[in-house]
């Protein structure tokens, strides 16, 4: 039986781009964001909390991928999900975006992001008492030059490449990559090979027509719901293995800070109880099929 690795960005809200981190945000970085902020900033713990009951209930076991930085801001999450049993992967240290998303042309130099890449994987390890194999780039930018950095540091898995017709995060194509888990060398090109490669697990996209659609899930689920979903995994499994994600944050039912962001004023449309209900009808589908990411690597 195919399986669905469950995932959880466990990000806050002013880790979304529009707030810090990306060359558009309103801040250069979370420190930025931090130096000027004194109001409240926890907008995860609690509808965490509700995602842990959620998945509980459904015997669900997720993958989390947690930014370092976070490790000591949420000390009461953090313990939960050290008792939680849930994998525990690694979603950069300040969720920083190291290029320009337009140009793709670096913002943070190859070792600046080795450094930082290194240090978040050792505050991961250190509080969680785990091996910290698996890797997914901040809002899915992922690049060809980072692939050589994740498998000379150890990873085993990343989940970041996002192809569709819509749009591309990439510096790279990624329409001929296979929609289902492949293993990517550190040439960019997929591969038989497990030595000097990296297990991809890219994300869900349905095909209508001649284009792909994007179905990673948060914002997308968010908006078209668990039947569309459904409808696409279904399809898919038959294919292979798949990846579903959300954010904590997709089920709080709070309004954030900074005018819930100007820009883009229906990024957070249908969050809270509404799209609890939905991913109830989501994992009631596929009872069965769940996973966390490290379930689904060949084995040695």
């Amino acid at each position: 039986m195919n399986k669905i690795a469950f995932t959880i960005d466990l990000d806050d809200w002013y880790y979304t781009p529009l707030i810090a981190g990306a060359n558009f945000s309103h801040y250069p970085t979370v420190e930025a964001f931090f130096a000027n902020w004194n109001q409240r900033f926890d907008y995860v713990t609690t509808p965490s909390f509700r995602l842990f009951e959620l998945l509980k209930n459904y015997n669900v076991k997720a993958t989390f991928f947690i930014i370092a930085d976070m490790v000591d801001r949420y000390p009461e999450l953090m313990q939960a999900l050290k008792d939680s049993g849930h994998e525990i992967a690694h979603h950069s240290l300040h969720h920083t975006i190291p290029y320009n998303t337009k140009t793709k042309e670096q913002t943070q130099s190859t070792q600046e992001w080795e450094t930082e890449l290194v240090k978040a994987k050792q505050i991961l390890e250190t509080h969680f008492a785990r091996e910290i194999v698996g890797y997914r780039a901040p809002g899915a930018y992922f690049a060809d030059w980072m692939v050589p950095v994740l498998i000379r540091n150890g990873f085993e898995y990343d989940s970041s490449l996002v192809s569709n017709s819509v749009y591309n995060k990439s510096n790279r194509p990624l329409s001929h990559f296979p929609k289902t888990p492949f293993y990517l060398n550190a040439d960019f090109e997929e591969t038989e090979a497990k030595e000097n490669s990296i297990f991809e697990i890219p994300w869900v996209s349905c095909k209508v027509g001649p284009y792909h659609l994007p179905g990673g899930g948060a914002f997308f689920f968010r908006l078209f719901g668990a039947r569309y979903f459904i409808k696409m995994l279904t399809s898919h499994l038959k294919q292979g293995d798949g990846v579903f994600y959300i954010h904590s944050l997709d089920l709080s039912n709070e309004k954030f800070p900074m005018s819930n962001f100007r820009h883009r004023p229906f990024y957070w449309v249908n969050k809270g109880d509404y799209t609890l209900r939905q991913l109830e009808k989501f994992l009631a589908a596929f009872k069965g099929n769940f996973c966390a990411c490290r379930d689904l690597l060949p084995t040695k």
